[in-house]
């Protein structure tokens, strides 16, 4: 695996500019709305709008809120691994692990789950570590509820609590994913402190992944710009404190990045800039594994070993782990 440094990759890629007030205006543009939504659909979402807002917002909260991905298929921990719930103020919350060692835990994102670090959890067990990952609320096979990046960010400290006080020791590394990445640098800081933090597709911009989340559920226009001005001030006061880059400097010295150029659901231009402004913190690009496929690369496997320490080049993890 080869890694170039921030500059090289910086030359190629500029951080779109943001207008105070053009950012709902440049997403619907991008996504190219009207192409997206029947007419039937925008006309039906719109009298909705009109006769009954109250319902209307409800509605759209619990698309926002409600993943859609929970799987009901995975009934029993796959072969080797060991599940339980953890118990928590927003309910039960399911986690898989494996192996025995130090702990590293994987938290996953928006619409993810923990089932999907599965080959990278049995990758590290092998190398003689205990690895765990949990189901958000809302998600996978935890409590199912409506969520909020809020309520993540409050339920990953309690699992985080939980894991170490009942591991005896502190964390070998914590693995974030997507807006997972946001759970954990929002942690409190006892927690993750001098911990080795690896983070894949990080969201530094929460308040446009939010839109575009918003932009996918083809809503009339009208109804859409209403709910999207609805959060702005929602997020001024609840979200904003909880970007990425406010928490992120206070751990630039232990922190890589892993970030594929062709990811459409976060933008890779973000985690340039940062590693630009942040010299201590490693970048590794990716290219043509997308927002979800790095996850399980040989890119990445590689990296957190290099994070771990661990070099042990015995282990085939395509062969073996992936498909094995």
């Amino acid at each position: 695996m080869s890694r170039k440094s921030v500059a090289s990759y910086s030359q190629n890629f500029t951080v779109p500019e943001q207008g105070s007030g053009g950012l709902v205006t440049s997403v619907l543009a991008k996504f190219k709305l009207d192409s997206l939504i029947s007419i039937v659909a925008r006309k039906s979402s719109f009298v909705q709008n009109k006769l009954i807002p109250g319902w209307s917002e409800g509605r759209v909260e619990k698309l926002l809120f409600a993943p859609k991905n929970r799987s009901k298929a995975i009934a029993r921990a796959p072969k080797g691994f060991r599940d339980e719930i953890i118990n928590t103020s927003a309910g039960g919350v399911h986690a898989y692990s494996t192996g025995s060692g130090p702990t590293v835990v994987f938290v996953h994102g928006w619409g993810g789950q923990a089932y999907q670090f599965l080959p990278l959890m049995r990758g590290l067990a092998r190398c003689g570590f205990t690895a765990i990952a949990f189901d958000h609320i809302g998600h996978g096979q935890s409590q199912a509820k409506p969520t909020t990046l809020k309520q993540s960010i409050e339920t990953a400290n309690e699992v985080l609590r939980y894991i170490r006080k009942n591991s005896g020791a502190g964390f070998a590394a914590l693995v974030g994913h997507s807006t997972g990445c946001l759970s954990i640098v929002n942690a409190r800081q006892a927690l993750i402190k001098d911990v080795p933090l690896f983070l894949i597709s990080p969201v530094f911009n929460y308040r446009l992944y939010f839109l575009k989340r918003l932009v996918s559920l083809k809503l009339h226009p009208d109804m859409l710009k209403q709910y999207a001005a609805r959060f702005g001030k929602i997020y001024r006061k609840e979200y904003e404190s909880m970007e990425l880059g406010r928490h992120l400097g206070k751990y630039a010295d232990v922190a890589v990045i892993a970030h594929d150029e062709s990811d459409s659901e976060t933008s890779v231009t973000d985690s340039i800039k940062f590693c630009n402004q942040n010299p201590l913190t490693r970048l590794l690009v990716t290219k043509q594994f997308d927002h979800k496929l790095i996850i399980n690369s040989e890119s990445v496997w590689q990296e957190l070993k290099s994070t771990l320490n661990y070099d042990d080049t015995t282990i085939n993890f395509s062969d073996t782990i992936i498909n094995g």
